[in-house]
């Protein structure tokens, strides 16, 4: 029963109009960021995303009020700081609405474009990328939310398992427990202001667990569509040279071309939209693994605390390495996509018709390289620096907490 509820719900997220976008153009629209419908709700959202970024601004004024306790302000940096990719990415992506929208139904018609086609070869590789996507992006959701289901939990599972706990909060020895840790203008440790705390952390940590997930699998979407598209024209350039016609040879190397100017163009405008987030996003990311593994080690961890902060900091790591995955196998297809030419039977072919390959293959020498920012590239190497950092950065505080 439970299966076919998820199959159902699968299936609904589907959209012939966006073969391959549809699940998460949907999940755009369900938090948000995909700002279509009514003026009234396009006003309800953006009241509602400017409030989430007075939440983040609270919980900054609680790390100053609580500075000079280290675990609560370790604490409450590693939900803070995710708290500002979440607003870097909602803001992005509604300001930049227009563009986002436009990449997404131009990728959209160049897939229907080649599904009107009806070559095998081709609708077999996009069935493969499709397929892939699906299952990365639901997986990753699962994992978001299984994360934010344990962070709105662990205060309580914590209440729930310690009776010494239990004792500390009613002598007054420890603060009644918190899903988030932000500054309130009344008194969130006391009845009714704790009830209203509870509940706008749970609404703030859905909201922006559910914008991450969307947003994250939306570019991990257009990632797939790039390498996978790409590989439909190396397949493209190997048959080029197959029935042996003039015109039939020129018109492929037509195709050809103008495939690979639609990726080009594609490529830019994501790399555009996409890289001043990334640079923000890999710099605090860094940030947020760091204060996780310190938070892991501290004595006054409980076993609940250190299971959300492992499920929170493989959530953050998953993310991470996602994105430098992704980006690095877009890399990689574009550096090997002229192969495609030079293992067609180009030879069979006269010196005009090779001229016209020669100035195919020149152009794809263009590689499909993803920034961060204007320092580093979202590829393999940058995730395993940054993870060589935060380990560099744990070796650190497990030397000062020895000499203390």
């Amino acid at each position: 029963m439970i299966v076919k509820k998820v199959i159902s719900l699968t299936n609904s997220l589907e959209d012939p109009k966006n073969p391959l976008l549809g699940p998460t153009i949907k999940g755009l629209y369900f938090f948000g960021l995909w700002q279509t419908g009514s003026e009234m709700r396009k006003l309800i959202y953006n009241i509602f995303h400017f409030t989430t970024f007075l939440f983040v601004i609270s919980e900054f004024v609680d790390i100053y009020l609580s500075r000079h306790d280290l675990n609560k302000v370790l604490n409450n940096m590693s939900l803070s700081v995710l708290s500002i990719i979440c607003v870097a990415k909602c803001c992005s992506y509604v300001f930049w609405q227009k563009e986002w929208r436009k990449l997404a139904n131009e990728i959209s018609k160049e897939e229907l474009l080649q599904m009107k086609k009806f070559d095998p070869t081709v609708e077999k590789l996009m069935k493969k990328y499709t397929k892939y996507t699906r299952m990365i992006t639901y997986m990753f959701w699962m994992l978001v939310f299984i994360t934010n289901l344990l962070l709105i939990l662990s205060p309580f599972l914590r209440y729930m398992s310690s009776e010494s706990y239990r004792d500390d909060i009613d002598k007054g020895n420890e603060p009644i427990p918190q899903i988030m840790y932000s500054w309130f203008p009344f008194d969130s440790e006391k009845m009714p202001g704790y009830i209203g705390a509870v509940i706008l952390h749970i609404v703030m940590g859905s909201q922006g667990s559910g914008v991450l997930a969307v947003y994250d699998m939306n570019a991990v979407a257009i990632m797939s569509y790039l390498k996978g598209q790409m590989t439909i024209l190396r397949e493209k350039c190997e048959v080029i040279f197959e029935g042996g016609e003039v015109k039939v040879v020129l018109d492929r190397i037509k195709e050809c071309h103008r495939h690979h100017n639609v990726l080009v163009k594609h490529y830019k405008m994501f790399n555009s939209l996409l890289s001043p987030t990334m640079f923000l996003y890999v710099l605090i990311c860094s940030i947020t693994i760091c204060c996780g593994v310190v938070q892991f080690s501290s004595k006054d961890a409980t076993t609940w605390h250190k299971l959300w902060v492992i499920q929170y900091t493989l959530g953050l790591i998953s993310q991470l390495f996602l994105y430098c995955w992704h980006s690095n196998e877009v890399f990689v297809e574009s550096y090997v996509l002229d192969r495609g030419i030079y293992e067609s039977e180009w030879w069979k072919a006269d010196a005009r018709i090779r001229r016209q390959v020669l100035l195919l293959a020149g152009k794809f020498a263009l590689p499909f390289t993803l920034y961060a920012g204007p320092y580093t590239t979202l590829s393999v190497p940058t995730f395993i620096d940054i993870l060589k950092g935060s380990y560099s950065f744990y070796t650190l505080f497990s030397q000062m907490q020895d000499d203390k």
